[in-house]
């Protein structure tokens, strides 16, 4: 007697066996990433790390056929995503060039709410960085310092500071009494 493999019922005539064959193999391939995740994580930032360009490439490929093809709705949680995610990054890239320079403590006065500090020119030059294309304001500063490795002539100081030192040019009126 000739015993065969099981094979699913073919859920409609037009379906081919190489169909079947497709859907066991994804299945099969899901359950091992279910499995496995971590290892095929890595193995996914390995794969995009060194080849950086064609993930780029995907990914954009990817999105602008979700804007062109997808509905109104999944357009809005596409840009939505994305702001969150640019959100996300912003912030962590704050939090780093923060813990850099010092953590959130003004280095003039001690102050210490995050939500009044920032990163100040020691030289009083960034106005002139800023137009000769050093670097850009904003998230875009927080990212050039970054890549710069964090370089020497910043510091953190409180708005009020940072203001009083450019109406008093450039020493804090703190320093100044």
């Amino acid at each position: 007697m000739i015993t065969r493999k099981w094979r699913p019922k073919m859920e409609s005539d037009d379906q081919s066996a190489d169909d079947l064959e497709r859907q066991r193999n994804n299945e099969a391939a899901a359950r091992y990433r279910e499995r496995n995740r971590e290892k095929v994580n890595q193995r996914m930032r390995d794969w995009r790390e060194n080849n950086r360009e064609k993930s780029r490439e995907h990914a954009r490929e990817w999105r602008n056929r979700k804007l062109k093809n997808g509905s109104p709705e999944e357009v809005a949680a596409l840009r939505q995503s994305e702001r969150d995610k640019t959100n996300k990054n912003n912030a962590r890239c704050r939090e780093q060039v923060f813990a850099a320079y010092g953590g959130y403590v003004c280095n003039c006065c001690g102050e210490t709410e995050p939500l009044f500090l920032t990163i100040d020119h020691v030289d009083n030059d960034g106005a002139k960085m800023r137009r000769e294309g050093v670097h850009g304001s904003g998230s875009s500063f927080y990212t050039w310092l970054r890549k710069n490795g964090f370089p020497q002539g910043f510091q953190v100081l409180c708005m009020n500071c940072q203001l009083g030192k450019h109406r008093n040019s450039g020493v804090c009126p703190h320093h100044s009494r």
